[in-house]
């Protein structure tokens, strides 16, 4: 596959690997350390797991890494089978694969944005599913990462070459540009470039409800003139202020660095603001004792960020947020 993802034209990659995630884990170990490679065709949906769960994807002590290449060495740490992981450290990289394979639901759980980061920093861009979580698919598009189904697999499997549409069309209009320019940041960084013209809602003077007409007065890309808007409707805004916790800075910190530069700035920073949440009582807890370390780099990375973009900073002091 092009190094500048998506392509217009999507096919299997030569050498790279298709990993099939098996209710039978033993067939999921011979993928991950015997070679052994599976077809569509050698399997049926309900052979392949369902509900597979974020934490299971990335456990809460794998999202104390901030760097996805680092999240990605313990992809699937939560698969324990008899009291040890089904993938060991690096099992995902090491394994080759550019696309995995699941039944019913996928990413159900958590919302962590990292269980899909550990998919695509391990190499794989293409991800199969007879459904996905909601949540869970929005990760997986805000990074670019392509979605299908079973039957679109076999097709690529046979040597077929699918059309970049075949995988978005399913998709509203503004949803199908974050994918084709390769995930959210890359979509945002064209759209404030004015490389890209934004839809307007197709949508007739009508009575609004009050959340409706805030919508409407906050759109971007109406050129000044009223607009509206109505159920269904695929919309970007302006918004009024926003948050993060350092259980996230650390990556928002370094995604905006790799994406505008070390010198990048918010707009409005004042609107905007830093906390402590979720690491808060951390320490001290024998659990989190061999993440002491990492934890505190997390709220080191907040203070940095803070301190570089100039948001509001609610910091604990003295133990209370």
């Amino acid at each position: 596959m092009a190094d500048n993802w998506p392509p217009q034209e999507i096919t299997l990659s030569s050498g790279k690997r298709i990993l099939f995630l098996t209710k039978n884990l033993d067939l999921i170990r011979q993928q991950l350390y015997d070679g052994l490679n599976l077809s569509m065709s050698d399997l049926t949906v309900d052979e392949l797991l369902d509900d597979i769960n974020t934490d299971v994807m990335t456990p809460a002590w794998v999202c104390f890494d901030h760097d996805p290449a680092e999240i990605a060495k313990n992809g699937y740490a939560g698969l324990i089978h008899n009291g040890k992981r089904v993938f060991e450290e690096n099992a995902l990289i090491n394994g080759n694969f550019e696309v995995i394979v699941s039944g019913h639901r996928k990413g159900t759980g958590s919302s962590r944005e990292t269980a899909a980061q550990a998919e695509k920093w391990a190499g794989i861009r293409i991800v199969i599913a007879a459904s996905f979580a909601p949540i869970h698919e929005r990760n997986n598009i805000n990074l670019g990462q392509l979605m299908g189904d079973h039957e679109m697999l076999e097709k690529l499997q046979n040597g077929a070459t699918l059309p970049l549409c075949e995988f978005i069309d399913k998709y509203d209009p503004i949803t199908k540009l974050i994918v084709e320019n390769g995930g959210i940041f890359p979509f945002a960084k064209q759209l404030k470039s004015g490389n890209i013209d934004l839809p307007i809602p197709e949508c007739n003077q009508r009575p609004m409800t009050m959340c409706e007409k805030i919508i409407a007065k906050k759109l971007l890309a109406t050129n000044g003139k009223t607009a509206y808007v109505e159920p269904h409707n695929a919309v970007l805004a302006s918004v009024n202020g926003g948050y993060s916790h350092e259980f996230t800075t650390a990556q928002v910190h370094e995604f905006l660095k790799h994406e505008y530069g070390e010198n990048y700035s918010l707009p409005d920073p004042d609107k905007f603001a830093v906390f402590e949440d979720h690491l808060l009582y951390a320490t001290g807890v024998p659990r989190f004792g061999p993440f002491t370390d990492k934890i505190q780099t997390l709220r080191n990375m907040q203070n940095l960020f803070q301190q570089h973009t100039g948001v509001r900073d609610y910091s604990a002091k003295d133990g209370i947020s």
